[in-house]
């Protein structure tokens, strides 16, 4: 908790939230704590008696953490890390709004929508450079794109209309879509329906805006957001490439061959993955679930954040974790530490657990300053 108050400090000091937002983030933080304090207090209550008789004894064994803390503490932890990133995203598109409205002055807001029916759809490519995108399938064959647009520097709606539709691309030929808007001084936020079931390529980007998505099968998914967060519900993909710089990437269902997901500044939560996965977060923790017991291998580093991998019980499981100032928890059936160093800044373990479990799961883990807890 000491690591969370410090950078939302850090935060604060360099100016990237206001003093307000940041005493009601530590607040959130404080009452987090007190509310393990509280629960951790009930269990006391009704061991107090036990601890007595202990101290009459003489005891002075410790009360050793077991599964069920590890677990409340890492859902505690993950929830707020969740809601810091969350709070971190918004504040940050709030300050880029207000620059908007600074450096361009006031705007026209309208509504336009795109569409073209009876698409065989293989290829996308979507570049909105200040704005959102959001997918979501389309069931009747159609293509559809509902934009919310803010124009700056016009006099009114209809010069907005007109610079909206002269600066805007949107065409589908030969079983590709294409939606382009680059221009800085405009804000397309576009909800994007679109046929899926014959998808090879899908690509997209932000400059200045989140990404998010529904169910999306495809052959290749690169996404790519600078200032903003990267969500998807389900990913089914052969190739899936995601990268933003300023925001946390979040997926529910990640079924793939192969994926690489990279940010620099947030959080990365999967709840259930298939598949070779290399993550890295410079400042950020990383949240893995492995959906079943198969043969995968995940690569996982991050700087500044620690790192939590689940798997499932009967998953035969491979691995080596490292950490400079962190520590290193495993709590995997049947485990043999096959090599382990506890030196001063720089702590190793490798191992394999549940030999005769299913499947084949490799893991490498690396902290530079959190700790790495697998179970």
């Amino acid at each position: 908790m000491q690591e969370e108050r410090q950078m939302i400090l850090k935060m604060i000091e360099d100016g990237k939230i206001s003093a307000e937002e940041g005493m009601r983030l530590l607040n959130a933080l404080k009452d987090e704590g007190s509310g393990t304090k509280a629960s951790e207090g009930k269990s006391e209550k009704g061991e107090g008696d036990r601890r007595s008789e202990d101290t009459k004894r003489g005891s002075t064994s410790k009360k050793q953490r077991g599964p069920w803390d590890y677990q409340q503490a890492e859902e505690k932890f993950s929830s707020f890390a969740s809601k810091f990133s969350e709070f971190v995203d918004d504040a940050v598109h709030r300050v880029k709004d207000m620059d908007l409205d600074f450096n361009f002055g006031s705007s026209e807001g309208i509504d336009h929508v795109f569409e073209q029916k009876d698409v065989f759809l293989k290829e996308a490519d979507i570049h909105v450079e200040n704005g959102s995108i959001d997918l979501r399938p389309s069931e009747s064959g159609e293509v559809r794109v509902e934009c919310d647009v803010q124009v700056y520097r016009v006099r009114d709606k209809e010069e907005a209309r007109r610079e909206f539709l002269r600066d805007v691309q949107f065409s589908v030929s030969n079983g590709k879509l294409k939606l382009e808007s680059r221009k800085k001084s405009m804000r397309v936020n576009a909800i994007v329906y679109m046929p899926v079931e014959n998808l090879d390529k899908l690509k997209l980007y932000t400059f200045n805006g989140k990404i998010k998505g529904e169910h999306i099968p495809v052959h290749e998914l690169n996404a790519k957001a600078v200032n903003g967060k990267i969500s998807f519900e389900r990913i089914d993909a052969k190739e899936c490439h995601l990268e933003t710089m300023n925001g946390s990437i979040g997926v529910k269902q990640l079924y793939t061959v192969e994926a690489d997901l990279k940010t620099m500044n947030g959080s990365v939560d999967i709840e259930a993955a298939r598949g070779n996965i290399h993550i890295e977060s410079v400042n950020g923790t990383v949240h893995f679930r492995l959906a079943e017991a198969s043969q995968a291998k995940t690569y996982i580093k991050t700087t500044t954040g620690s790192i939590f991998v689940a798997v499932p019980e009967n998953a035969k499981t491979e691995g080596e974790v490292k950490t400079s100032v962190g520590g290193i928890h495993c709590q995997l059936s049947d485990m043999s530490i096959i090599e382990e160093k506890k030196e001063f800044a720089s702590k190793k373990m490798t191992f394999i657990a549940n030999k005769q479990g299913e499947g084949h799961f490799y893991i490498e883990a690396e902290a530079m300053t959190g700790s790495v807890h697998i179970k």
